[in-house]
């Protein structure tokens, strides 16, 4: 009984720990979940995210009424660019995307997860099946090349050494908008 008590405590405590950095608001789509922490975040989110004229185009079509639409569109664009310029195509491809708003609070969370010490604008937890991505560092490059993570992640039933998952990310997010 005693355990079971300790294992109980454990768990709020972790999730003292992990969850002030997790969102309060979600959001789905055919690829990702994505949370995040109200509406000033998510625009600020949104506007950093400049998909260029040909991934532009692939999104006028769509239905967008909320800001909320066009994230989700505008990620799932990004996927969806990065499964061709890897070749690709992985079954059931769905990710949580976790937008936090500064590197600091994103490198927080990895070191409160794997005990390290690191400098990330953003990072795929291969664990978690999770982005996590800084709004002040949102760029198209950078999504890209954590969508590349992801997308190795899944295609693969073994996965790759680091150094080629790392790769592979790298060339997607340089070919991104080709």
């Amino acid at each position: 009984m005693n355990s079971c008590i300790l294992k109980v405590i454990a768990v709020f405590f972790l999730a003292g720990i992990c969850f002030p950095y997790l969102a309060k608001a979600e959001a789905k789509s055919r690829y990702v979940t994505l949370h995040y922490n109200g509406r000033d975040m998510l625009r600020e989110f949104n506007d950093n995210i400049d998909l260029g004229h040909k991934l532009g185009y692939l999104i006028k079509k769509k239905n967008i009424v909320t800001v909320e639409d066009e994230v989700l569109v505008k990620l799932d664009a990004i996927m969806e660019k990065a499964e061709v310029v890897l070749d690709m195509f992985p079954k059931d491809l769905h990710i949580k995307v976790v937008i936090l708003p500064t590197s600091d609070e994103v490198s927080q969370v990895f070191s409160q997860k794997y005990g390290k010490k690191a400098n990330h604008i953003a990072y795929y937890s291969l664990s978690e099946d999770t982005v996590y991505i800084s709004v002040e560092d949102t760029k198209l490059a950078v999504i890209a090349h954590e969508f590349g993570h992801a997308i190795v992640d899944h295609y693969f039933s073994d996965r790759p050494p680091y150094t080629i998952h790392e790769l592979m990310a790298q060339f997607a997010e340089k070919h991104i908008t080709d």
